[in-house]
């Protein structure tokens, strides 16, 4: 069997591409969606509507037969397509192709007379997960939407954020003869509506560099204790924070190290829970200064106040008020393949992190950090110590 995974288009019959109708013609059947079925009956009479998962075993049950698959896909083949589900999952008695498109991105970006070489590709889709980190982080962002979320709910999630004043535009069903293009603020389109499967570019010009290595300077300090500049650096590195995990700060203080992990996970959200009123606003306004915004804050007492948190990948714990056994079993609950830091500066909380790892056969680190910083002292520079910290690093061994 050969299967040729052949790009639609935005549309408009008109933006097909030649060598696309060719495909579509001389394929012995096309298998398709129902919103594309009509027009490609005008180009093969053998054409069957299937959904993605119908498709991939119509090509299974057939594959040893001698003919031409036509699988036609909206847009192109190259960007959150059917086509890669295909490829990975046809036996290799099936030689595939793909045949591309025009792209709903490239479409929209001609319509708007914008580059679209700076923009950060995102496909919300069908997904529960969000376009506001990748709007705090890059100055453009792409989306496109449907399912669950569409073009109002990103509007209103960047409106939520504090991201208000960055520049939407929307566009919903490109290329036909009702084709509909809305720019504005995002408090501009608040009350609008949009059709499913729009597409969105957002773009935020004073977005923030995630690369960056936060200061103590940068911080608006309280009377709650923060993690100091070496400590907090060090904490995050043994993290091995990646863009998309999901990360729990607990007792996140003055917000200090939940905005140094949140650059990091800037595809994804810090959720950090603070049982002190003041600290908690610490949070919010060191979080607003800084620009960062990917950061869901709780306030109450660990573990009570984690039941909405979603799975975690990595977490921090800074303080536990005496809960810390119940803590790190309710994140591995939801996952158990979870990587736990602990800092401590009493001899006690190094010991019961210890027994609490210990007691579930958790691989641990552990290393004590002392710090010492210059000092000016007259024409001189004395080396002033910290107190040392410890930082305990765990995680269970779970089989494959």
């Amino acid at each position: 069997m050969k299967v040729i995974v052949t790009g639609m288009g935005p549309g408009d019959s008109g933006l097909l591409t030649a060598e696309a109708e060719k495909t579509i013609r001389q394929a012995d059947v096309v298998l398709t969606s129902k919103r594309l079925a009509q027009d490609l009956t005008k180009l093969n009479s053998e054409v069957k509507v299937m959904g993605v998962m119908e498709t991939v075993d119509f090509i299974r049950l057939h594959s040893k037969e001698r003919m031409t698959v036509c699988v036609a896909a909206s847009g192109d083949t190259g960007f959150y397509s059917i086509a890669s589900t295909i490829e990975k999952r046809v036996g290799s008695d099936v030689k595939l192709e793909f045949c591309c498109g025009i792209g709903s991105l490239s479409y929209f970006a001609s319509r708007l007379k914008i580059g679209y070489e700076e923009l950060k590709l995102v496909s919300l889709h069908g997904k529960s997960k969000s376009i506001v980190p990748y709007v705090c982080y890059n100055r453009r962002v792409f989306a496109l939407t449907g399912g669950e979320i569409k073009a109002h709910h990103i509007v209103q999630s960047l409106i939520d954020a504090g991201l208000s004043q960055v520049m939407v535009h929307v566009g919903e069903r490109l290329s036909l003869n009702d084709e509909r293009i809305v720019s504005g603020r995002a408090d501009q389109l608040r009350d609008l509506r949009f059709d499913d499967l729009s597409v969105v570019i957002v773009e935020n010009e004073n977005c923030t560099n995630p690369y960056r290595t936060l200061k103590d300077r940068d911080f608006i300090r309280g009377k709650s204790p923060m993690t100091k500049e070496a400590i907090r650096n060090l904490t995050v590195m043994a993290l091995e924070i990646e863009p998309d995990d999901v990360v729990y700060d607990i007792g996140a203080g003055t917000g200090s190290v939940t905005c140094a992990m949140a650059l990091k996970a800037n595809c994804s959200f810090v959720w950090a829970i603070e049982k002190e009123e003041e600290a908690a606003e610490l949070i919010e306004q060191n979080a607003d200064k800084l620009g960062i915004r990917n950061i869901r804050l709780f306030r109450g007492t660990a573990p009570c106040g984690m039941e909405d948190f979603p799975p975690a990948d990595k977490v921090f714990i800074g303080g536990s008020t005496g809960n810390l056994q119940q803590i790190v079993e309710t994140t591995l609950s939801k996952n158990e393949k979870a990587v736990f830091v602990v800092t401590a500066v009493t001899l006690e909380t190094l010991s019961e992190t210890v027994r609490v790892f210990d007691s579930l056969n958790f691989t641990k680190e552990i290393f004590c950090a002392n710090i010492s910083a210059a000092q000016k002292l007259g024409k001189y520079n004395l080396m002033k110590a910290e107190n040392p910290v410890y930082i305990l690093k765990g995680a269970r061994t779970v089989e494959e």
